[in-house]
């Protein structure tokens, strides 16, 4: 009787340890619910990024100057400076830095070339003649060819609107100036070639008793070639008329001044001068990059 107690009794306390183990609140499992989410996916189409063309930084420029005094051959090497502006229009309103050289003549205001009057001649050609020897200037002393270095900065007045307008640049260039002095030539019925010395005594003498019947010009003195250190500074307006933002066509009006450490001698029975002060008209042409 005591074991079957023992065995129900046994039974029991099982049975409450599994009731009781059964009877505790289950432990809460979450689900991954990343995976099992929708993704959104934008459906709209993003225009490709397009880069903008390089912007302008260089300018090369050849031109020619009509001086009231002469005339010069120059070349420009510029740096594009920016002015604050949207970046389509930016090309078109632009300061510049650059730097020129330029070689030119300079003439006097009394100088005058002419065939020589020696009786009947026959039918002369003044254009033909420039390359010959049949003309001269009377009375000259020196050609007067000048070389010039310097630096210059185009300041923007108004800029381009449009791509087909003008913009206005205020322009100043000033630098180091050489005066190259080359003794005049002249041809006479001696059969001899004699120059003037403006420190001649007997200059006038010379100038009246000499038959002058041609000139040399550029084509001989240059072994004689004197040079005379000075500077000079300019200023103008700029009018750029170029269709093209990557083109340079344009012309400039102003004024020029010209100081050199010695007078210069240019005609016979005129004074020396070491200053010299013109107005010029430019035109130019090259390209941007």
């Amino acid at each position: 009787m005591k074991l079957i107690f023992k065995i129900f009794l046994s039974f029991v306390l099982v049975l409450a340890i599994v009731s009781n183990a059964f009877a505790q609140p289950k432990k809460m499992t979450y689900r991954n619910r990343i995976d099992d989410s929708v993704k959104l996916v934008n459906t709209q189409e993003v225009a490709p990024r397009v880069k903008g063309p390089k912007p302008l930084t260089r300018e090369h420029a050849i031109g020619a100057r009509i001086n009231t005094d002469g005339w010069g051959l120059y070349f420009n090497y510029g740096l594009i400076r920016k002015n604050e502006g949207r970046k389509t229009e930016i090309d078109r309103f632009y300061n510049v830095l650059y730097f020129q050289v330029e070689v030119g003549e300079r003439y006097h205001p009394k100088e005058f070339r002419d065939f020589a009057v020696t009786g009947a001649q026959p039918y002369r050609n003044y254009f033909l003649s420039i390359f010959s020897t049949d003309m001269f200037k009377f009375g000259k002393v020196n050609n007067f060819y000048t070389g010039k270095l310097g630096v210059g900065y185009r300041y923007l007045i108004a800029g381009k609107p449009e791509a087909n307008t003008i913009s206005i640049h205020w322009n100043t260039n000033t630098g180091l100036a050489l005066a190259l002095l080359k003794p005049y030539y002249f041809k006479a019925t001696a059969g001899n070639d004699i120059k003037l010395d403006p420190n001649d005594e007997n200059l006038i003498n010379t100038l009246s008793n000499t038959q002058f019947t041609g000139g040399y010009g550029y084509r001989k003195g240059w072994d004689e070639l004197k040079v005379t250190p000075g500077g000079y500074l300019r200023t103008g307006l700029k009018f750029d008329y170029a269709n093209r933002k990557k083109r340079v066509a344009g012309f400039e009006l102003g004024l020029g001044a010209e100081v050199y450490f010695t007078g210069i001698h240019q005609m016979a029975l005129q004074e020396s001068k070491s200053f010299f002060v013109n107005a010029f008209v430019s035109f130019e042409l090259g390209w941007k990059k």
